[in-house]
Order: C-alpha cells, then sequence, then structure tokens
C-alpha cells in the first residue's frame, strides 16, 4: 500500500480524497467533510499527513478484514473518524 495523491469533492459533504495504490491498482478511502467538521469543532484543524495516516489506517484495517475495496466500504464517517483518531493518538 502507497499513498499516492489527496483531492477532494465539491458536491455532498465535501468529503476528501486520499488515493493508494495496493497491488497495482487505485484504491480511494474518502473521509466525510461532516465528520471532520465536527471532530474540528472545537478542536484544533488535522493536518494532511495526520488525514493521510487516518486514510492509511483505515485502509489497512479494511484490508486485514478481507473487505472489497469499494467505495461504499472505503468511506469514513464520524464515528469510524473519532475512533481511529483514539488509535493514532491523535488529539486536541
Amino acid at each position: 500500500m502507497e499513498f499516492s495523491r489527496a483531492g477532494w469533492l465539491s458536491a455532498g459533504d465535501r468529503p476528501e480524497l486520499y488515493f493508494f495504490r495496493v497491488d497495482g491498482d487505485d484504491v480511494v478511502v474518502g473521509i466525510s467533510g461532516r465528520a471532520l467538521q465536527l471532530w474540528q469543532t472545537g478542536r484544533r484543524f488535522l493536518s494532511r499527513e495526520e488525514k493521510i495516516d487516518v486514510a492509511g489506517l483505515y485502509l489497512k484495517k479494511q484490508l486485514e478484514a478481507g473487505r472489497p475495496l469499494r467505495a461504499e466500504t472505503l468511506y469514513i464517517q464520524a464515528n469510524e473518524l473519532s475512533g481511529l483518531l483514539q488509535e493514532l493518538s491523535i488529539t486536541l
């Protein structure tokens, strides 16, 4: 697994997208824009590197669980974001 680039969608809740190469295939992990907004309200903003770490950890967990690498299974919601941040020891 290798990070390649980042982007975002200007539609919906404006998710941030993180692109990885996995066994020669491009895989996209999305982080809900609303989830980021909720977490960052009253806290600091997450750095680009922290968001890449979150997306990478989520992708790793999906791979280890043998889940299909499709957009609907690679989208981080608010409850998952909090858990991943705690696991990475990312705090206020």
